[in-house]
């Protein structure tokens, strides 16, 4: 009985073996796998490289467009404080006129150089009221009168300011 059971086993064995003989037979078609597989990775390799080429454009376009950008915001900062600037100016021009209009009705006498300051704020802030409240407006001060007191004045050494 060993020997019917060994003979058997042996003949397994011889199965198992040819059955192993027969995949690798078939396994010759190993190389095709692997060159089916070397194919689908230098695919891959390629896939990957043109994503990174694509990745490298899109980031070219995107430094481009963040320049471009950085630009156009400078430029409207340089233009906003160019602007502010000429608002500044325009103001400064606004009260140099105002101070000058009102300085030429001190010097008719219709404004007193007492009230120069609140002169100049309403010529400022609401130019026809100005207009209307002094434009017909009579001296209330001979001016005449007044430069005959600054001469007198300046004569006996004392300082006359008009404001």
């Amino acid at each position: 009985m060993t020997e019917e059971k060994t003979k058997e086993q042996y003949e397994k064995e011889i199965a198992d073996l040819k059955q192993q003989l027969e995949d690798a037979n078939n396994d010759n078609n190993f190389d095709d796998l692997k060159t089916k597989y070397e194919n689908i990775i230098e695919e891959k390799n390629n896939e990957i490289t043109d994503l990174k080429t694509d990745l490298e454009e899109t980031r070219k376009k995107v430094d481009e467009t963040v320049d471009t950008l950085k630009d156009e915001v400078q430029q409207r900062l340089d233009a906003n404080e160019e602007y502010q600037r000429v608002l500044e100016t325009v103001k400064e021009l606004k009260v140099e006129q105002a101070e000058t209009t009102v300085d030429t009705y001190i010097r008719k006498g219709v404004i007193l150089p007492a009230q120069r300051e609140t002169a100049v704020k309403l010529c400022l802030n609401d130019n026809d009221t100005f207009t209307d409240l002094y434009k017909d407006a009579k001296p209330i001060v001979n001016v005449e009168e007044n430069k005959s007191q600054r001469i007198n004045s300046l004569a006996k050494g004392l300082t006359y300011f008009d404001e």
